[in-house]
């Protein structure tokens, strides 16, 4: 293996997923399981469900994320 390959395959290794269970959610929010269940069942945060898996995607969990804070929120509903 070449420096770069070895490069390649540490990042890839130790790269988050992007998709991913409840764990992943609540990784990315630091919210609780029953906290992130409650949201789920009010269809308040973005989830994909198959079965009984629920599957989180990390870009949405973060925009979910982001789209919450205050400053924005506050001069979206002064507008």
């Amino acid at each position: 293996l070449t420096l770069e390959a070895l490069s390649c395959l540490r990042t890839t290794a130790t790269a988050a997923p992007e998709v991913g269970g409840i764990e992943l959610a609540q990784q990315v929010t630091r919210l609780s399981k029953p906290r992130i269940y409650a949201l789920v069942s009010k269809r308040g945060l973005p989830v994909a469900k198959r079965g009984n898996k629920l599957y989180f995607n990390r870009a949405e969990l973060l925009a979910w994320v982001n789209a919450g804070k205050r400053g924005e929120n506050e001069t979206a509903a002064n507008a």
